[in-house]
């Protein structure tokens, strides 16, 4: 049997080998998972190693499986493309009517994602950094309740869609960078899914939801 070394930090690829800091090593194969290459910032998580929030160990689905992992990736992507070009109504509004008003939002909560992983990832610990990243696209999902709210028929099933959006751009985003460049596997990125938009619930669905209620409560009052 072929024993699987593990290392942490970024494996740099020089003329004489293979390093990560000062120490050689043996440079990944290339039959190795198409996602888990050199670039990433430590090694494949080793199955039953990652730390769960939500769900329960899970041996069987602990695992890297690129192919799978790429299907659900790219059905995900072609429902959203089609139900967009379609002009699919989902709660009386299409994709287009949910996005447009708050588009430059959903930019700024991608661009809060990209910079955890790009520079957020060299920061020591949970440092303040992180935390206002973190507040950033929070108040993005927050803002994009509050004007979304406005929209004269938007209702309870339109909020809780904008949870299924947000939770689609922002933590499928995230756990789509675990799993490619990080090494995780199966399992852990689904319970950081479900994990992160179980925030998102609480942030539009459950806030955004009271601002239905206030909207429709002020246009029962008699004038």
């Amino acid at each position: 049997m072929k024993t699987i070394a593990y290392y942490s930090g970024k494996i740099e690829t020089r003329q004489d080998g293979c390093y990560v800091g000062e120490q050689k090593i043996d440079c990944p194969q290339e039959g190795q998972s198409l996602f888990a290459r050199p670039f990433m910032q430590s090694g494949v998580d080793e199955p039953g190693s990652s730390s769960l929030i939500i769900l329960p160990p899970n041996s069987s689905l602990d695992i890297r499986n690129d192919s799978v992992f790429g299907a659900i990736l790219i059905v995900v992507i072609l429902s959203l493309f089609f139900t967009a070009i379609l002009k699919v109504k989902i709660f009386g509004l299409t994709l287009a009517e949910y996005v447009k008003p708050i588009w430059y939002l959903v930019l700024v909560a991608i661009a809060a994602v990209f910079w955890q992983y790009i520079a957020g990832v060299t920061l020591e610990g949970t440092s303040w950094q992180l935390r206002i990243s973190q507040l950033v696209w929070e108040a993005m999902v927050l803002v994009s309740a509050y004007k979304l709210s406005k929209i004269p028929s938007f209702s309870y099933g339109n909020m809780f869609f904008l949870v299924v959006l947000y939770s689609l751009f922002i933590h499928g985003l995230k756990v789509s960078i675990r799993y490619a460049f990080y090494g995780k596997t199966l399992w852990y990125v689904l319970d950081r899914f479900l994990y992160g938009s179980i925030l998102v619930l609480a942030i539009a669905f459950v806030l955004g939801s009271v601002l239905v209620y206030l909207k429709k409560k002020r246009g029962n009052i008699p004038n």
